[in-house]
């Protein structure tokens, strides 16, 4: 792990406190993000000043913020969301790569035994893992026990939430009530469970490297064909979906087994696209029983200029141009390539619209852009993500990877000939 300059989440208790001060004394420069939920009153600013306290006496910046929440039955998963959701602005503003939370054995534990009482798979019994993209877990392996004997021997004080005392919460009663008993009948049990979860870990990252080379990268989507997946067990699927999942959002927990069905089931519609949105603004579509394809939502809005010589970026698209000499027709022949009249511009990209007409080559008619798109057998949530070169009257001269205009064809007495490329990028 790399603790060098992270953002330390330290909310005063003894974990957060612990966590602090062990970077601090392994050389570490954090900055300390205190998040003040404001349910406690006047305990809760005075949680916020003790760790301002604390870090004035060790020297490190603390920036303390507020989060506006009302009490409610997810509280506490809120309250996570939402503090994760911050700290990741805050790293981001601030120019940090690593932000260091204060889980221990314990939680790790705890999580587990509620994913074991809901019902859970694999990764569900992997538990907490020490690093998930920006967010590390210096203390991990460590029991809450050995946490207090380090704060015992450092003589540092530290603060008590008292509603982590209150059994109305299920974490709180796993902590307080089933721990307890199963540390009584089995010594060490929570740190056992944990290590349980580790060894489960490294099976599971087994499984999903199986699963990788299932997963390609296509510009802005991590796509799953059919046939590679077809080839796996259906425990492997699961672990490919998953996978390509958070290959998208890699800072968004996993998808619990009920989605990673429903993703599943989007392949037997047979003919056309089924679409499933996702948490973290994701959409899985199956398309035609051919391929699952992950993207974020998005809607891409604005043109860009083409010019001789430079390239524009739209989309997760990137089309160059240049001016040649000639025309050259095994080279127009390639589906990233177009030929264009230059003197029929200037030309844009923008992404392709209802309503848009192109008159294709060969053709001689009109006809739509997105009907184009649907006989090409281009799916339906990408025909909106498919970008279209217009020129200055916004009349479509090409739709790219597919038909290009009659009227912006090169002709023999085309003077300046324009050569469009284009790919997609990530």
């Amino acid at each position: 792990m790399d603790l060098r300059s992270p953002l330390a989440l330290v909310s005063g208790g003894p974990d957060s406190v612990a966590l602090l001060r062990a970077v601090v004394a392994l050389g570490g420069e954090p900055v300390v993000l205190h998040v003040d939920h404001g349910l406690r009153g006047e305990e809760s600013r005075e949680d916020a000043e003790f760790v301002r306290e604390l870090c004035r006496r060790l020297n490190v910046r603390c920036e303390v913020q507020r989060l506006g929440l009302e009490d409610s039955s997810n509280l506490q998963e809120r309250a996570r969301d939402e503090r994760y959701k911050l700290a990741g602005e805050v790293a981001a503003g601030m120019g940090l790569g690593v932000i260091a939370t204060a889980h221990t054995a314990d939680d790790v534990a705890e999580t587990v035994l509620m994913n074991l009482a809901r019902g859970t798979g694999l990764r569900g019994l992997a538990g907490i893992p020490p690093v998930r993209g920006k967010i590390q877990r210096p203390l991990i392996g460590r029991t809450r026990s050995e946490v207090l004997d380090y704060l015992k021997e450092l003589d540092q004080p530290y603060r008590t939430d008292p509603t982590n005392l209150t059994g109305k919460y299920a974490r709180n009663r796993v902590r307080l009530e089933i721990l307890p008993i199963l540390e009584e009948l089995y010594p060490a049990a929570a740190g056992n469970i944990a290590r349980a979860a580790s060894l489960v870990r490294e099976d599971l990252e087994i499984l999903e490297e199986l699963a990788t080379s299932n997963v390609e990268m296509r510009g802005d989507e991590v796509v799953l064909p059919l046939d590679g997946l077809m080839k796996l067990r259906p425990s492997l699927r699961r672990h490919a979906v998953r996978l390509a999942y958070t290959t998208v959002v890699p800072d968004t927990a996993p998808l619990p087994s009920n989605l990673i069905e429903a993703v599943l089931e989007l392949l037997e519609g047979g003919e056309g696209t089924r679409t499933l949105d996702l948490p973290g603004g994701v959409v899985a579509s199956g398309r035609s029983g051919e391929e699952l394809a992950f993207y974020r939502r998005s809607v891409v809005s604005g043109r860009g200029e083409i010019r001789a010589g430079e390239a524009v970026v739209l989309g997760g698209w990137r089309i160059s141009a240049r001016e040649v000499s000639g025309y050259d027709p095994a080279d127009a022949a390639r589906v990233d390539v177009a030929y264009l009249d230059a003197g029929k511009g200037p030309y844009q990209v923008r992404m392709a619209r209802e309503g848009d007409i192109i008159r294709p080559l060969g053709l001689g008619g009109t006809k739509k852009v997105f009907r184009a798109m649907m006989d090409r057998k281009v799916p339906s949530d990408l025909r909106r993500r498919t970008p279209v070169v217009v020129d200055e009257r916004d009349e479509v001269a090409w739709i790219v990877l597919g038909e290009l205009d009659e009227r912006y064809k090169v002709e023999v007495r085309t003077e300046k000939v324009l050569r469009l490329e284009v790919a997609r990028i990530s």
